[in-house]
């Protein structure tokens, strides 16, 4: 954790605002991400984790930063993972929601994903994520699917705004 929490310190020194920062990893880079975005003293744009658990739920809580539940989280997880368990992983998203304050991702309705697929549009207001939202893929093991793939980069895409001219980094 203190390594990531480095990195994320000399991003930010190097002039790249913490609000474009995503942390992300696969199973313990899952974790990982988990352990340090819930704790950073840097608010990040936000998490998301792939097939992943939370370790060391009891010494988090009290380490948890006071940022922690306002950052947006994907996580992804297929439902036939023989590693890292579906229901550890929803039972450690059900966690981080009901012990750590996280709010519920809002459902994505269809019309939203269909939008989505269909691009930027400047008459359409874009919604930037919020709270975590648990996606389960059916049949998916320990592997990143095509679809998980696609869901991260619409939640991306929504929750980074494209650089403007005028953005330095």
């Amino acid at each position: 954790m203190a390594s990531l929490d480095a990195l994320i310190h000399d991003v930010v020194a190097s002039g790249v605002n913490p609000s474009r920062l995503v942390l992300g990893g696969f199973s313990q880079g899952g974790a990982m991400t988990l352990l340090t975005g819930l704790t950073t003293a840097t608010k990040l744009a936000g998490l998301f984790v792939l097939s992943g658990r939370l370790p060391l739920r009891n010494q988090i809580k009290s380490m948890i930063s006071s940022h922690a539940p306002l950052t947006p989280i994907f996580w992804g997880h297929g439902t036939a993972d023989p590693l890292v368990t579906h229901a550890l992983g929803r039972a450690s998203a059900d966690f981080v929601i009901s012990e750590l304050g996280v709010a519920t991702a809002p459902p994505v309705s269809l019309s939203s994903r269909i939008l989505g697929w269909l691009g930027p549009n400047p008459e359409r207001p874009r919604t930037t994520p919020t709270g975590l939202g648990f996606h389960s893929y059916l049949g998916l093991a320990h592997e990143l699917g095509n679809e998980e793939l696609d869901d991260l980069a619409s939640w991306l895409k929504a929750l980074l705004p494209p650089l403007s001219t005028d953005d330095a980094q």
